[in-house]
């Protein structure tokens, strides 16, 4: 795994040259996953996508913090809620339904 420099030279790379300190994180985001449990790895891979995505828009340092704050916090909130109420969280699935967009046109044909 990445060893990370001081907070000092974090702080200068923030400052002086921020397209390596992304760098930099989007390396240790992704020893991480593959460090992880192959069943988490899709999982996580999807929430750093939407990490990212939600990420690009911001503007400012502070925005970006209070958007990955609040996701940290929605994702320990579902966490909680599976430990402390497994079979309500667990009860909860989604109905598929088949899409059958060209079903009219077979018919009519």
């Amino acid at each position: 795994m990445t060893e990370l420099p001081n907070f000092d030279k974090l702080l200068w790379l923030a400052k002086n040259n921020p397209h390596q300190l992304d760098e930099l994180q989007q390396k240790c985001n992704q020893e991480a996953i593959a460090q992880s449990s192959k069943a988490n790895r899709a999982s996580l891979t999807s929430l750093l996508d939407h990490l990212n995505k939600r990420l690009a828009l911001c503007k400012t340092p502070y925005q970006r913090c209070e958007v990955t704050s609040l996701l940290m916090f929605e994702k320990l909130a579902v966490l909680n809620q599976v430990y402390s109420q497994p079979n309500a969280f667990f009860q909860h699935k989604a109905q598929v339904m088949p899409i059958q967009k060209n079903a009219q046109k077979k018919q009519s044909t």
